[in-house]
């Protein structure tokens, strides 16, 4: 079997088992019979026991089979992607910084702010966007399969999860005045973006990872 279907298979189940799991009834019929904190652990057991496959049949296959485009020769491009690459880690890191009043800790504020302005599920919509820019760099199939499934799958979960909580009394103004995809509330005219609500120490953070992750890339990737 190719490298880049066999990667496109293990997204797949990834993006299923998380689907499944997380589906109200079975969540439910879980939650029951194991607690709440066992339900976790399975459910992080199970996300393990497919995304360390997925990483490692990577490693042992990048850059291989058809090569789709190739756009790291132009400068522009390049810069371009590494910008997307800096911005989509220090988002995810800021995200601790600042949890979205949807997401596992349960927060009083549902209001959105800060990054919720920008997107209701920064954290894995700003990891989608650092996918994307590897995408950029490399366009092998195997390159695209892998790192264009973290994008894929930040737009399905995201999506699936609005679906299980949107209609929650607490989160309909939350729901109603943000958007699943970055800036398109802000663009729409039902949000605005306030620069002094940013999580700007978690964003410094983010910028001191990315960059160390950049000085490691040689060492850590081929």
């Amino acid at each position: 079997m190719d490298a880049w279907l066999s990667i496109t298979l293990l997204w797949g189940a990834f993006a299923a088992t998380h689907i499944l799991m997380s589906h109200t009834p079975v969540r439910s019929a879980l939650v029951a019979k194991l607690g709440g904190k066992g339900f976790m652990g399975v459910y992080s057991l199970v996300a393990f026991a497919v995304f360390i496959p997925l990483v490692s049949t990577y490693i042992g296959n990048e850059h291989q089979g058809p090569l789709l485009w190739d756009l790291a020769s132009i400068a522009a491009v390049k810069h371009f992607a590494m910008l997307l690459a800096l911005l989509g880690i220090a988002v995810f890191v800021s995200g601790y910084f600042q949890m979205p009043p949807n997401g596992f800790v349960p927060l009083k504020d549902k209001s959105a702010r800060g990054l919720t302005r920008i997107t209701r599920h920064p954290m894995f919509m700003f990891l989608g966007l650092w996918g994307l820019s590897h995408c950029l760099l490399w366009g092998f199939a195997s390159d695209v399969a892998f790192f264009g499934g973290f994008a894929v799958f930040a737009i399905i979960g995201c999506a699936h999860q609005d679906s299980r909580k949107r209609d929650r009394a607490d989160l309909k103004d939350y729901y109603a005045e943000t958007s699943l995809l970055p800036f398109v509330a802000i663009l729409t005219g039902r949000n605005k973006l306030v620069l002094s609500e940013l999580p700007w120490l978690g964003l410094a953070v983010g910028v001191v990872v990315a960059v160390g992750l950049y000085m490691a890339h040689g060492v850590m990737f081929r």
